[in-house]
């Protein structure tokens, strides 16, 4: 196993550019996974709006009751009233809401007179709906007793409004059948994985061919007493041991991240995926690896493949987001097929045939890729071997 024990070596001299892609990946994981927050939400919870509460008119019993009960839907902020400030607290979004009482509302809104609240919302809020229902119900409630009660004092008509309008509905969030789960991040962390992956085996690939393709070294080994079979076999293993360790720490970072996620079929097929990558990305460093010359060209190439590949692909920009030239040329990369097959994979909750069809096709093209390029390394280390005899 002489070969194989050398070929580590070598991998072991070279750790520290290959260590420098390991880190990007696992520091683009983990910050990616301290950005990323999921919340399920259990129970349903009222946003109370920040409102400014104008009264021009007197502090009666109803405007008294009608404030406290607002006080369950609304922050009140005070702000002076002035124009200037007013529309100042809308833009700089110190409130939501601005209600304004006009002079005379209590007396005109007890004999039945048409007369409404003055309101000024932020543009497009949400918040604001919570409001208008809440002035809506409190007062619509207040006429009825007004116009079906006459006598009624304010101090009574107060306290019937504000135990009506107080009354509440308990709402529970349920959920029904498969419940999906947000595989985001676990998507993404693998997305990413293509790029270090990628680099760390062109990196790690070509410095073995560069060593053993070296044609004093070559011709020594071919006047040596180790089988063309036997070396070429430990070689192989090397690479084999390589790839998988180089798998296997990347996969594992990402599984120890989203662990709860990664526990269920997506996690699965997300490894599967990564593993059929792999191999595809495995040839291609082979290849390379025997097309390049020196080490100038190393990092180089290993930048320009795995960055190029990542960006027309859907790595680091959505697939989506990509033009139709930039897909065309991306369907021509593995690289593309494995992160359509990882979206679809993050989106999935039935496992049925038909669901998983697209996904072992889009592995299925990998391998091919894997096997075409092997195929073109094949005729190109032969070709080596002539010309270095």
């Amino acid at each position: 196993m002489q070969v194989f024990k050398v070929y580590f070596k070598i991998i072991k001299a070279n750790m520290g550019q290959m260590f420098i892609y390991l880190i990007v990946f696992l520091s683009i994981s983990l910050l990616y996974s301290l950005s990323s927050t999921t919340k399920t939400e259990e129970s349903f919870s009222q946003t109370k709006a920040d409102v400014a509460f104008i009264n021009l008119d007197e502090d009666t019993s109803l405007l008294t009751g009608f404030k406290k009960y607002l006080s369950k839907n609304a922050n009140f902020i005070d702000i002076e009233n002035k124009p200037e400030k007013l529309q100042d607290a809308l833009f700089f979004r110190d409130v939501d809401y601005i209600v304004t009482v006009p002079k005379g509302f209590t007396k005109d809104f007890l004999l039945g007179e048409p007369i409404e609240l003055q309101k000024t919302v932020v543009p497009n809020s949400t918040t604001r709906m919570y409001v208008d229902m809440a002035i809506n119900k409190y007062f619509n409630t207040a006429r009825v007793y007004v116009n079906n009660t006459p006598a009624i004092t304010v101090e009574n008509l107060v306290k019937e409004v504000s135990k009506g309008a107080s009354l509440e509905t308990s709402v529970q969030l349920k959920s029904f059948g498969v419940k999906k789960q947000n595989n985001g991040f676990a998507v993404a962390s693998f997305n990413y994985l293509a790029y270090a992956l990628f680099s760390v085996l062109i990196l790690g690939v070509s410095s073995i061919s560069m060593v053993f393709n070296n044609k004093n070294l070559n011709r020594r080994n071919l006047c040596s007493p180790l089988k063309n079979r036997s070396y070429n076999l430990q070689l192989i293993m090397g690479n084999l041991v390589f790839a998988l360790a180089t798998y296997g720490v990347m996969a594992g970072f990402g599984f120890i991240l989203n662990r709860d996620h990664m526990m269920s079929y997506n996690g699965l097929l997300l490894c599967i995926n990564a593993l059929v990558f792999t191999v595809a990305a495995l040839s291609i460093s082979y290849l390379v690896g025997l097309l390049i010359k020196n080490r100038n060209a190393q990092s180089a190439i290993a930048n320009v493949l795995a960055l190029g590949f990542s960006f027309i692909s859907g790595v680091f920009v959505p697939q989506e987001f990509l033009s139709d030239k930039a897909i065309a040329i991306a369907s021509f990369t593995p690289t593309y097929w494995y992160v359509k097959a990882n979206n679809i994979i993050g989106t999935l909750s039935n496992f049925s045939f038909d669901n998983l069809l697209p996904i072992f096709t889009y592995m299925l093209i990998e391998l091919g890729f894997a096997i075409a390029i092997f195929s073109v390394a094949l005729v190109v280390s032969k070709q080596n071997r002539i010309t270095n005899s």
